[in-house]
Order: C-alpha cells, then structure tokens, then sequence
C-alpha cells in the first residue's frame, strides 16, 4: 500500500523504539531538519548521517516507499516540514517546551481523529455495544487508559473490567467466549504479555479490538478491529516517544459517538454521576 502523507508521519513516529543504529540517524535527520532532507540527494543525506546509501534506501522500503525521491516529496508534503525542531537544544526556555509539549498533543489529537476510518470505528462501535464482557487491557504506562475506558463504558451500561496483574487478567481471558470483547491498548503493539492474553481470547472466539500507535505490529495483525492511534512525542530528546493522549483520545471518541448514537445512554451516565456525588466535596 503507497502511503499517504499523514500515513508517512504517523509511521515515522509509531517506530521509534524500533529502529536500528543506521536509521535511527536517519529518522532524527527527518525530524530536526526536514529541510535539509528535502533537498538533498540520497548521497547527502548518507553522508550527514554517517551511512551507506545502501541503509537509506532499506530503511525507504522499510517503511514501504518507492525509494528516497518518494520519502523526500511526502516530507515535503507533511506536517514535519513545518514543524520546529525538536532538539534539546531548541528548547531553551520553560516557555518553548510547554509550546512544543503543546504543539505535539494538539498533532497527537488530531491526526488520530482525523486518520479514523469511519468504516472501522462504526464497526467497532457495534461489537462494544453488542458485547456480554468487555475486558481491556494494558501495561506500564498505558494501563491508566485501560482504567479510563474500563470507567467510561462501564458508566453507559456495558460491563467492562480490567486488572493491573497479567497473572488476574489471562484467568478473566479464559472466561470469556465468542459473545465478549476484549480490548488491548498498546502503543507498539508488541508486548508480548498482551499478545499472549490476544492468542487465548482468539482460541475461545473472542472479537478482538486493538488501539496501536503502529498498524504493522504484532498486536495489530492479530486484531480483528484496530484503531490507529498517533504519536507526535518527541519533545526533549528524539529518544522521547511515549504518549498516552492519542490513546485517551481514540477512546474518549468512540465513548462519545456511542451517546450520540443513543442519547439516552446519557441517563445512565447521570445515575452514576448521582451515586457517586457523595465522595465529592
């Protein structure tokens, strides 16, 4: 499939955990100074970054483009080229880094709601509101968006649980059959804890939903639904990708468009809201 140009952004950032030695001098070339890249021959830019031509070219195909004149004019064409660098060095008042902190989360924001395929999220959608059990599921930073959508769901009548141990949550795995869901959030899409909880839950004909910041990875290949997610986070250092406001987004997305599509779930929301008022002050 020939990328598009918010295609080529999102894949750029989505890998950045992944990359080998040779391209990763290549990706952070692209990040902090598109500029250069744009205009350079494939010779220049193998020269700047300490390379072969050879590694350019693998890492275009990598990334399944045509060759580097295809990678210059999507770079050309995206966001990046217009984007500050994100080097350490830029960043040199509190001010620039809320700015760029600022510039990135709006990106995140609205090249993932923007790059929702309407099909699939419709389709989603149907499965959540069709599910007996809904389970979702995360590790390490990204759990508090399992807690977020467990919450959400749970408040518009769908049965929705999670757990902070894997050892809890493969036993919830295994109870559930062909009439549940279960949802994995995973910004790479390559935990293999995760994966493990996906093989079961496919073996008891489970449906499953994936939100990745990467439609390539292993996590995605086994979903039946994915939702791709965007990750702009390169703001201190180029080694800094993590973010989980992509994924709150995409999941705050499909809360909303479950009450647009039945408002009286909003009824429920306020019996919850109206249980719960105690605690509050």
């Amino acid at each position: 499939m020939e990328a598009t140009n918010k295609e080529f952004v999102n894949r750029i950032y989505a890998n950045l955990g992944n990359y080998s030695k040779s391209e990763k001098k290549i990706v952070d070339l692209i990040i902090s100074d598109p500029q250069f890249v744009i205009n350079a021959t494939i010779s220049q830019l193998a020269n700047r970054s300490g390379i072969s031509e050879a590694s350019v070219s693998r890492f275009c195909k990598r990334i399944n483009l045509n060759g580097f004149h295809h990678l210059k004019v999507l770079l050309a064409q995206s966001s990046l080229i217009n984007a500050e660098s994100p080097n350490s060095t830029s960043l040199t008042s509190h001010d620039k880094v809320l700015d760029k902190l600022m510039s990135d989360k709006e990106e995140e924001i609205q090249a993932t709601l923007e790059g929702f395929d309407k099909t699939l999220i419709k389709n989603t959608m149907n499965v959540i509101k069709d599910a007996r059990l809904i389970q979702i599921m995360a590790e390490g930073n990204t759990f508090p968006v399992a807690l977020d959508a467990c919450f959400k769901f749970n408040q518009i009548g769908r049965l929705a649980f999670t757990s902070s141990s894997w050892e809890v949550a493969m036993g919830q795995t295994l109870n559930l059959n062909d009439s549940d869901v279960l949802i994995v959030i995973s910004n790479s899409g390559e935990s293999r804890q995760l994966l493990q909880l996906i093989e079961v839950a496919k073996k008891n004909q489970v449906t499953i939903i994936t939100l990745t910041n990467n439609e390539s990875s292993p996590i995605a290949a086994l979903s039946d639904h994915n939702v791709v997610t965007a990750s702009r986070g390169t703001i201190f250092m180029s080694e800094y990708f993590f973010s989980r406001v992509s994924a709150v987004t995409a999941i705050e997305a499909i809360f909303m468009l479950l009450i647009a599509d039945d408002p009286q779930l909003k009824s429920k929301i306020q019996e919850h809201e109206l249980l719960i008022a105690s605690k509050k002050i």
